[in-house]
């Protein structure tokens, strides 16, 4: 009885488990595409950090410049077969810290279910993109 009752804890553990948070790189065109539903506007908190990272010159992003941020960050989620995602994977941007941050926010989105493979399959890769820009005049 105690090994049943361990087991099920596991198992209601482990899909409870947040998804790993990794950067990669590759050809990800012939993965299935998931897009937003809803809106997938980015958190301004994350906009306003992004900014700060390269205002300060603590990240070189390529493409981004002081007062001037245009990002378009791909990712791919790895689903089970309950519809959790077990695995988040992002672009690296050329910078540790805003990679942290970009992928707390596919995280965030993830989880929230505003990104979800369409159909009924839910099992195996898809892939997303979220996007931002920030111009001070």
């Amino acid at each position: 009885m105690k090994k049943l009752i361990l087991a099920s804890l596991f198992v209601a553990t482990a899909a409870a488990a947040a998804p790993t948070l990794e950067t990669g790189n590759g050809d990800w065109s012939n993965i299935p595409v998931m897009r937003a539903r809803g809106s997938a506007t980015v958190d301004t908190d994350v906009i306003t950090a992004m900014i700060g990272l390269v205002d300060s010159g603590e990240c070189s992003i390529p493409g981004q410049r002081p007062g001037r941020i245009s990002m378009s960050v791909p990712f791919l989620a790895k689903f089970n077969n309950q519809g959790a995602a077990e695995r988040l994977v992002i672009r690296p941007v050329g910078c540790t810290r805003a990679d942290g941050l970009l992928a707390g926010e596919v995280q965030r989105m993830v989880e929230s279910r505003i990104f979800r493979p369409e159909g009924g399959e839910v099992d195996g890769w898809f892939r997303g993109e979220i996007a931002f820009s920030y111009f001070r005049e």
